[in-house]
């Protein structure tokens, strides 16, 4: 025989179980949906604050360092290295966005690199489609000379001595070469730093 007691608990147990059921279900609706790809807001380059100084074709080297290294720092390397591609458009409104938004940075980067060159090297790039073409062309153009400069540099570092100059300028002058071959191409190890001085100082010292 059914007590009254389990009667009137049953209703109980399972509504319960249905406002549980409407909960779990609830929560699971709920959740957040991850943002598309076209959020990403576009980026301008600030030149004249975050580039020293304009190209020229005696500068490649330190200019291309610092413009990596702020395309780096806002993520947008890959358009210039020709890793990140336009997207191509099914016709559907999706790719259509992805599309705009890849050509619209891209010729954000592309304006940033024809403000930082100088007059004379402008018009060599101005007719480039994208950032990647004008940095192709750039690297094809310059690269070379720019390696030519480091072996002179380079070569002055191994001859430099003492001679008359005060160890203070004599210290000073092996600095200069260093910081310019440090910045164009790679930095010098200490233990080379040490030799070359040494060798400049002569038996005297």
């Amino acid at each position: 025989m059914v007590s009254e007691q389990q009667i009137s608990n049953e209703p109980t147990i399972q509504v319960s179980t249905m406002f549980a059921s409407l909960n779990q279900t609830s929560t699971f609706s709920l959740q957040p949906q991850p943002s598309s790809a076209t959020d990403k807001p576009l980026i301008a380059l600030n030149i004249t604050a975050q580039i020293n100084e304009k190209l020229t074709p005696s500068t490649f080297l330190q200019w291309r360092a610092q413009f990596e290294a702020l395309l780096v720092g806002y993520d947008l390397l890959n358009y210039v290295e020709g890793t990140f591609l336009c997207p191509s458009s099914s016709g559907s409104t999706i790719d259509e966005l992805h599309k705009n938004h890849w050509i619209r940075q891209d010729k954000l980067i592309l304006s940033a690199i024809l403000a930082s060159t100088s007059s004379s090297i402008t018009p060599l790039i101005a007719t480039a489609p994208t950032s990647h073409g004008a940095w192709k062309k750039l690297k094809t153009l310059y690269a070379s000379r720019s390696r030519t400069r480091v072996m002179q540099l380079k070569e002055e570092l191994i001859l430099i001595q003492h001679g008359h100059r005060s160890i203070t300028d004599y210290l000073h002058a092996v600095k200069k070469l260093v910081d310019e071959i440090a910045i164009i191409d790679h930095p010098i190890s200490d233990d080379d730093l040490t030799l070359y001085v040494l060798n400049g100082l002569g038996s005297d010292f």
